[in-house]
């Protein structure tokens, strides 16, 4: 019998469903494919159902934009362009003069410096689960696409164990991976795309993971 805790499965996959999601958005250029996958009514009717639960709007207004973009063709075409424009000028950071950076070193680095020891405690959180991004070594462990894929990973199999050891081991896992370096930055990048790509997809989606994140963080530590 599964061990009882205070994480019920319909949490495990809003989870897992808003990491996946965030990784895709912030992981390559976006496209028709993303914004009709964006479009989609599991997307939508997921994200309408998380907002119901959460309590500071950001999820909400992450639905709503999503609610938009398939409610109008051309809010959805103009969208995308801009989400394209976004994502090479604030994520990828061609020519620009940004205030955000998607690294979790950029803000927990008194230099802002990438490859230091806050990106290398990053890899042995990946590494202590049996992941390391695909690209390694050649990529900053602690890009937001990056962190958002571990702990997608991490959501996706406690969705399909049946051991109570391992459950309880994956749980542990995301929970001390939230309290150490996911919150410790996620609310303040989502503040700086709120300057640099406001109301834009980036800064919705990261806003939303903040929200959640904050949430779960709370949720997880009455897990048992």
């Amino acid at each position: 019998m599964m061990m009882e805790t205070d994480v019920t499965a319909d949490a495990r996959y809003a989870r897992a469903f808003l990491y996946e999601m965030a990784h895709t958005v912030f992981g390559g250029e976006p496209d028709e494919t993303l914004f009709s996958a964006l479009c989609s009514p599991d997307c939508r009717g997921t994200l309408q159902a998380m907002g119901a639960l959460s309590a500071g709007g950001a999820v909400d207004r992450l639905a709503e934009y999503v609610k938009r973009l398939a409610a109008d063709e051309d809010v959805r075409a103009r969208e995308l362009r801009r989400s394209v424009s976004d994502f090479n000028r604030v994520v990828v950071g061609l020519g620009a003069d940004r205030t955000s950076h998607p690294w979790e070193s950029a803000y927990t680095n008194s230099k802002r410096l990438l490859f230091q020891a806050e990106t290398l405690d990053v890899r042995n959180a990946y590494r202590a689960f049996g992941y390391l991004p695909e690209c390694y070594p050649r990529v900053a462990d602690d890009h937001i696409a990056l962190e958002c894929a571990f702990m997608a990973a991490l959501a996706r199999k406690s969705l399909e164990v049946q051991d109570d050891e391992e459950l309880a081991c994956l749980e542990a896992g995301q929970r001390a991976f939230l309290q150490d370096h996911f919150l410790r930055w996620i609310g303040d990048y989502a503040r700086d795309l709120r300057v640099d790509a406001p109301d834009g997809l980036y800064e919705l989606t990261a806003a939303a993971l903040a929200e959640f994140a904050a949430s779960d963080g709370v949720c997880e530590g009455t897990a048992g």
